[in-house]
């Protein structure tokens, strides 16, 4: 099973491996706080999507093009990912509320459950 937070939401016993999956790590967050399985931060939009997505460059829809085709040298990362959530549950963690629609932890989920 595949599911998705905010890193600021609390921590659950459901949540199995918690995953990070932003470039950057969470300010004022520890390690200890955020309770990571992995930080995997090849898996979040590169340097230059984010700049362009967070100063309104481009549309949703284009960040959603360009961030798959990031992913595609990626595949090995979300194969293994897929793997995971097979065995067992795995939460992606970035920075958007969980009511945020547009962030890449969600095309992410599609990514890996069109593995299974």
């Amino acid at each position: 099973m595949v599911k998705t937070k905010s890193v600021y939401d609390p921590v659950a016993t459901s949540d199995g491996d918690r995953l990070l999956v932003a470039r950057y790590w969470p300010r004022g967050i520890s390690r200890d706080r955020l309770a990571i399985t992995d930080w995997l931060p090849n898996l979040a939009p590169s340097k230059e999507l984010l700049w362009d997505w967070k100063k309104q460059r481009i549309t949703w829809q284009e960040y959603t093009v360009r961030y798959h085709e990031e992913m595609r040298e990626q595949q090995a990362a979300i194969k293994e990912l897929a793997d995971r959530a097979k065995r067992g549950t795995i939460t992606l963690l970035c920075f958007e509320r969980e009511d945020e629609p547009c962030c890449h932890r969600y095309l992410l989920k599609e990514l890996i459950e069109s593995e299974r």
